[in-house]
């Protein structure tokens, strides 16, 4: 090194030096926040870090991807709320589970926030909404088909719906189940699938355990819903009520089905079904009430492909009926409800009655249960239009950090764990779950 050198280098570290002791203490010292400090509540960890497991991500993801001539492949996953970029995070389990939507033909997701530069026009307090130019990174993810008939989807009011569908469109990106007008948001989506002659369809209806959200205008922006209907039994002496789909919508839904099957190759029905409030009173909600099993059903004899259940936020079990996959429940893939940077009033958030309450625990320790964060994607093999396999690729969704809400493929344990539970929730419709170790497949008829 040359007297110049030497010289320029002692300057630039004497100015480093004298930058550092121009910050503020404060700056210095361990962003850590104290214990009791609300602000820390999605940073600070409660629960102890997994290990690091080693898995060759890679080599497990490229043999499941192997195809035979002619197989076209479906993967579906459960409820996106999604507001914070993921797809450039380098980790081999969550890129790789990209790379399974981003490979397969068609990739659906129940989109369960609104792409709009509207936050002015917010309705509930929840804040499920990105600007129109994130429409680009939900495309990245893989995802191409999405089902908007959801009881957020009009978080944002008409206006905030209208600027999310052309964003969408925009995008390339094919919805369902929401339109400018209520024809529009009962008629399917459609696409072509590159490589093969295949039209692949999708209707979207959202049951709720209201009529709230019914459309009062067919020639304004609304959402195609089954509505509830309640009538008195005797039992036991006394009146009892007893709720399940009104017949008027399960007839329009089945109507609209006829008709999409007419243009359509492959077609896909989902249904986004709140049969009871969130509210934890109620339990951990992994069972489908008879009566609602019915618009399920309805849905595959009028000539749906396959049903894709969503809204309970957990999963709920699988049937082969009549020779067509139902899921009554994909659960949560991308949950990023709680960012503090979009909602930074903690304390609402943990309050919500969706969490659970852990006596003498306190209120900024409460975390999603653990049923809520945990799910599968399914993937899907269709062949000269028959279902070869129903693969099930176990997936963990983290529950606090800075990438809280953010999906993983589920690692060895926690892999099994949730192949066992859906095993378990899928036995009363008499379908069978094969581990294969790192996923699952479900034994068709």
């Amino acid at each position: 090194m040359s007297g110049t050198d030497r010289s320029l280098l002692c300057l630039s570290l004497a100015v480093a030096a004298l930058a550092l002791l121009a910050v503020p203490c404060a700056a210095q010292t361990a962003t850590v926040p104290p214990k009791d400090d609300p602000r820390s509540v999605y940073q600070r960890r409660i629960h102890p870090v997994e290990a690091v497991e080693r898995v060759d991500w890679p080599g497990r993801i490229g043999g499941l991807l192997k195809q035979e001539p002619g197989d076209l492949v479906i993967t579906a996953v459960g409820d996106m709320i999604f507001n914070q970029p993921i797809t450039q995070l380098p980790d081999p389990d969550r890129a790789g589970l990209f790379r399974i939507m981003q490979e397969a033909d068609i990739a659906y997701g129940n989109m369960e926030f609104s792409l709009n530069d509207r936050p002015d026009l917010q309705r509930p307090f929840y804040n499920f909404r990105a600007p129109r130019d994130f429409r680009w990174e939900v495309a990245r993810t893989g995802i191409n088909l999405v089902s908007q008939a959801n009881n957020h989807a009009l978080d944002f009011g008409p206006e905030g719906l209208k600027e999310c569908l052309q964003a969408l469109d925009q995008t390339n990106i094919t919805h369902a189940g929401a339109g400018a007008t209520l024809a529009e948001a009962h008629a399917p989506g459609r696409t072509e699938l590159a490589g093969h002659k295949t039209s692949v369809a999708l209707l979207s209806y959202m049951r709720y355990w209201t009529a709230k959200y019914r459309s009062k205008d067919p020639n304004a922006p609304s959402l195609a819903t089954i509505d509830p209907a309640v009538i008195l039994v005797a039992k036991g002496g006394k009146a009892e009520k007893v709720e399940g789909p009104l017949e008027s919508d399960v007839k329009a839904m089945e109507d609209d089905i006829i008709l999409a099957r007419r243009r359509a190759d492959l077609l896909l029905v989902s249904l986004h079904n709140h049969d009871v409030t969130h509210h934890r009173a109620y339990g951990i909600q992994d069972q489908t009430p008879p009566n609602d099993e019915i618009m399920f059903h309805r849905a595959i004899e009028t000539g749906a492909d396959m049903v894709l259940g969503t809204g309970p936020h957990v999963l709920r079990g699988i049937e082969i009926y009549k020779g067509r996959p139902i899921f009554y429940s994909l659960g949560d893939f991308i949950y990023q409800y709680r960012t503090p940077d979009k909602i930074p009033v903690d304390l609402i958030h943990q309050r919500d009655t969706e969490m659970p309450v852990v006596p003498g625990q306190s209120i900024w320790d409460r975390r999603d249960s653990r049923e809520t964060m945990e799910t599968v994607m399914v993937r899907m093999t269709l062949n000269q239009g028959k279902l070869t396999r129903v693969q099930l690729l176990p997936v963990t969704v983290d529950d606090e950090g800075p990438l809280y809400g953010v999906p993983r493929l589920a690692g060895t344990k926690r892999s099994a764990e949730i192949i066992t539970l859906l095993q378990k929730l899928s036995a009363p419709y008499g379908t069978k779950i094969e581990s294969k170790g790192w996923y699952a497949e479900v034994v068709l008829p």
